[in-house]
């Protein structure tokens, strides 16, 4: 399918609109997801570094799959390279190495690791601005520009934490995620420059279908209660107590960077063929849970399968 121009949009929006009423192409689609990360080169002139790991979602899949960490992890430094040196030597013959080492991935790698896609909603400071609606898969950062440069040495002067320097107080409304499954509704008021939101943990024996938020200086006290620098949870509300407005930035790209925010709503994507099946029972039901009969069974989140050798069992 030829990428979607600016004449295609409307067409997009309408087919979207339509799926979302009565599923048509999704019951007629097999779709089968492969990551192949590529790690640009670096310039030490540039002025935007990335923040950790800029591919967080491979290094994942390579922690699950020894396979993956070898041969297709591994490529994301040699591709680009590879380009370059046929870009150069055109007449130099092309090297097979990439091309099959992805062509026995594609063919081979069966086992799906699933991924929840989670939904954002970006309210702005700015009431006449409508809200934008998103969706991010590894990574949510909420940050106050005018606090980022913290001076390390009136922290250690008074041997307060970054948070109790400078920042803005903000709400958290959240569903916590505790070992026996059953999820607390949380919510605390805490002084911050900013949180980072990560849907994929830092080791293979973390749950992968949850959020960690952690905030960008250690968490000493709150007004309802102490406050643990970081917070496992299924989905938050984030909201801005004081004139001060944040940015947002999704998955790490700095090209979706959204200003100006005044709240943000984050929870797991829902399958379309669940909310078609809500809707309709909701049509016919007089005050029932919309969650009974079959739509009890069904599963609720829309999850991103990306293939590889060993997958994870659930």
């Amino acid at each position: 399918m030829p990428p979607l121009r600016a004449s295609h949009k409307p067409l997009a929006c309408l087919c979207r609109k339509r799926e979302a009423r009565r599923l048509f192409l999704t019951m007629k689609v097999n779709l089968q997801f492969y990551y192949i990360p590529v790690c640009g080169p670096t310039t030490p002139n540039s002025s935007i570094k990335p923040k950790g790991d800029p591919c967080t979602l491979g290094s994942y899949l390579s922690m699950v799959d020894p396979w993956y960490n070898s041969n297709i992890k591994s490529l994301g430094c040699m591709i680009p390279k590879l380009a370059k040196m046929q870009h150069t030597n055109p007449g130099r013959p092309k090297e097979p190495f990439v091309s099959d080492v992805i062509s026995y991935y594609v063919r081979t790698g069966q086992q799906p690791v699933y991924f929840t896609i989670y939904y954002v909603k970006i309210t702005f400071t700015n009431m006449t601005k409508d809200p934008v609606e998103d969706v991010f898969l590894t990574h949510l950062e909420m940050e106050f520009p005018e606090f980022r440069q913290i001076s390390a040495s009136v922290r250690e002067k008074h041997k307060w934490s970054a948070g109790e320097v400078c920042g803005a107080v903000v709400s958290l409304n959240y569903k916590k995620v505790t070992l026996s499954g059953r999820d607390v509704d949380k919510g605390i008021s805490v002084r911050t420059s900013g949180t980072q939101i990560s849907a994929i943990p830092s080791n293979e024996a973390e749950d992968l279908n949850c959020l960690t938020l952690t905030f960008n200086e250690s968490q000493t006290k709150s007004k309802n209660n102490v406050t643990d620098s970081k917070i496992r949870m299924s989905n938050v509300k984030i909201h801005t107590l004081e004139s001060r407005s944040f940015t947002v930035t999704l998955d790490k790209d700095c090209r979706r960077t959204f200003k100006d925010v005044q709240s943000i709503e984050i929870c797991p994507c829902l399958d379309p063929g669940y909310s078609v099946q809500k809707n309709m029972r909701s049509k016919f039901s007089l005050g029932e849970d919309n969650d009974a009969g079959l739509s009890k069974y069904m599963c609720k989140g829309l999850p991103l399968p990306i293939n590889t050798f060993a997958g994870i069992l659930t």
